[in-house]
């Protein structure tokens, strides 16, 4: 006997979808400096192969074409976005991988989207419930066990800045995705992709523009298809169906993903603080999806 309509978990699901693509990027990063790529060089070309790729697809097709064209007047709010949550998240983010651990980085990534519930509450009229706080409280606890009490664990005052720049970005780009109404789609991908390109040419050409070489162009395929594709478009899909403030609150799971990504890859485990830290941010994850049916539904279904 089903209490809720089936839609009412897709927000909760797409989040979730977010937070374990978004939760690649960490170990895909390391595997592109570690192949000689230079933080700038990864953030644009993982964002402009997305671009491409997206263009081409709704290129192909004539109702996506149309839709992308019709998006031209709201260029303006595109723009923003991209500033906010492309190049302000991949380019500081980036940046912080290169000077900071993976868990602290994406703790500290993460952590700084509280703002958003803040936002949300003020601005959007979404109900900051004690549900709501109760399930970041226990999502930051363990993710915040997780990144203090492991081994490997540290990160310059750069670093760590950096980290925050591109959380509290992200954490903006989520309320305005909800506040302008955006929706999401190939066809919205295309402009924050191609916007985000622009942007984060500048700090490429400062550098010295370089092409990929060699095995990087692997990883970077990786990046373009899980955490910037995959990880937007369900980011953006989540933000149309549900509650800004719930879907950070769910993608700030993504520390667990990445650390399990980590184990997988390289055989990293985690201590007793860890472990707990991942029990925290399960129980964190439960209690954000939970619904409670409502009183009139409950006593329907009794009768």
């Amino acid at each position: 006997m089903r209490l809720l309509p089936r839609s009412s978990c897709g927000p909760e699901a797409c989040a979730l979808l977010a937070a374990l693509l978004n939760g690649t990027i960490g170990v895909l990063t390391r595997v592109g400096f570690d192949q000689g790529a230079t933080p700038a060089l990864i953030a644009f070309w993982k964002c402009f192969g997305a671009f491409l790729l997206v263009c081409t697809l709704c290129a192909c097709r004539p109702q996506l074409r149309t839709q992308t064209v019709r998006l031209t007047r709201r260029w303006p709010q595109f723009a923003c976005l991209s500033l906010l949550g492309i190049f302000g998240l991949y380019y500081f983010e980036t940046k912080a991988f290169a000077q900071a651990s993976i868990p602290l980085v994406s703790f500290l990534t993460y952590a700084a989207g509280g703002a958003t519930i803040a936002l949300s509450g003020l601005f959007l009229g979404e109900k900051v419930t004690r549900q709501k706080l109760l399930a970041f409280a226990a999502i930051v606890a363990g993710v915040g066990l997780m990144s203090l009490f492991e081994h490997g664990i540290a990160g310059s005052l750069s670093g760590i800045v950096l980290a925050l720049m591109g959380g509290c970005g992200y954490a903006l780009f989520i309320f305005l995705s909800k506040g302008f109404r955006i929706g999401s789609g190939l066809p919205q991908l295309v402009w924050l992709f191609g916007f985000g390109s622009l942007f984060l040419l500048m700090p490429l050409v400062s550098e010295g523009f370089a092409f990929p070489a060699g095995a990087m162009w692997a990883t970077l395929c990786a990046l373009v298809l899980l955490p910037t594709i995959g990880g937007f478009y369900f980011t953006t899909r989540a933000v149309e169906r549900g509650q800004a403030s719930k879907v950070q609150i769910i993608e700030t799971s993504d520390p667990l993903f990445a650390t399990g990504f980590a184990f997988l890859l390289f055989g990293d485990r985690l201590s007793v603080a860890g472990l707990l830290g991942a029990g925290l941010i399960a129980a964190g994850l439960l209690i954000a999806v939970w619904h409670r049916p409502a009183p009139d539904l409950m006593r329907a279904t009794a009768e």
